[in-house]
């Protein structure tokens, strides 16, 4: 067992995969957070209830893209649907797996998607999110290998709990491992300097970075955290669960403003 594995504790990365975000971002996220931690990897594909609800209603319809026709919706057609993005993604978490010689499982539930991860998450066992893949103007990679993205920042939200600690230790060895600079945003509902940001940092985390990016965060709101990454320019972002929005509303929200992975830490 590691050093850092075991100062942390981290044994098992939950990788969350969507039926409405085909992206292979968590997959190539979840890539670097097992080759710094050495992690179990554990694949969960939620099917989202409320899309197999609105299937079943009688007034459902779909229609064609190219053709234009209008049919009804098929519960039956969507299941199957779902079942088929499922294997495919199976594969890609297996191969994953077998190429970092590292153990894995992959489950398919029904459910709330944060409900579900929520009630997994602990000192033991991190997740990782990713947005919908972006068009190709944006740049972005969505591919499973380790190719080079259009920024290398980690950012970690350092809140006063043992969990944000926990996330700033998981973004120093994963940026790493990546080889990306980092940054650390505090949060601290009093103004404070530069020199006074690092302290902070220092007494909640004493080994952090001292070449981190600092910057202040009022609160853990989705508007300032999409505010933090964008101003630090980050391509992952890490954070405790006490800063994780607990709503499906605002989770949704944060994963759509941030635009790139979410590492949760519990």
């Amino acid at each position: 067992m590691s050093e850092t594995r075991s100062e942390l504790a981290l044994e098992r990365l939950l990788v969350v995969l969507e039926p409405s975000n085909p992206s292979r971002q968590p997959l190539a996220a979840a890539r670097e957070l097992a080759q710094s931690f050495q992690l179990e990897l554990a694949g969960l594909f939620v099917e989202n209830l409320n899309l197999l609800r609105l299937a079943a209603l009688p007034i459902t319809r779909e229609v064609g893209a190219v053709s234009g026709v209008v049919r009804a919706i098929d519960v039956i057609d969507v299941e199957r649907a779902l079942r088929a993005q499922a294997q495919q993604l199976r594969g890609l978490f297996s191969s994953l797996a077998a190429e970092l010689d590292l153990p894995w499982s992959f489950r398919v539930e029904r459910g709330e998607l944060l409900e579900r991860v929520l009630a997994e998450l602990s000192e033991t066992v991190a997740a990782v999110f990713a947005p919908a893949a972006r068009s190709a103007q944006t740049g972005t990679t969505t591919r499973v290998g380790a190719g080079a993205a259009r920024t290398r920042r980690v950012l970690a939200i350092l809140d006063p709990t043992a969990a944000g600690s926990r996330a700033v230790s998981v973004a120093q060895r994963l940026s790493l491992t990546r080889g990306a600079s980092m940054a650390v945003a505090v949060v601290s509902a009093e103004s404070a300097g530069l020199g006074a940001l690092r302290e902070m940092a220092r007494k909640r985390v004493p080994a952090v970075a001292t070449d981190a990016a600092l910057v202040r965060l009022a609160d853990t709101s989705v508007g300032a955290l999409a505010d933090a990454a964008r101003m630090t320019a980050c391509d992952v972002l890490v954070l405790g669960s006490a800063a994780f929005p607990r709503q499906q509303r605002e989770f949704r929200a944060l994963l759509e403003r941030v635009r790139c992975p979410v590492v949760l830490v519990g």
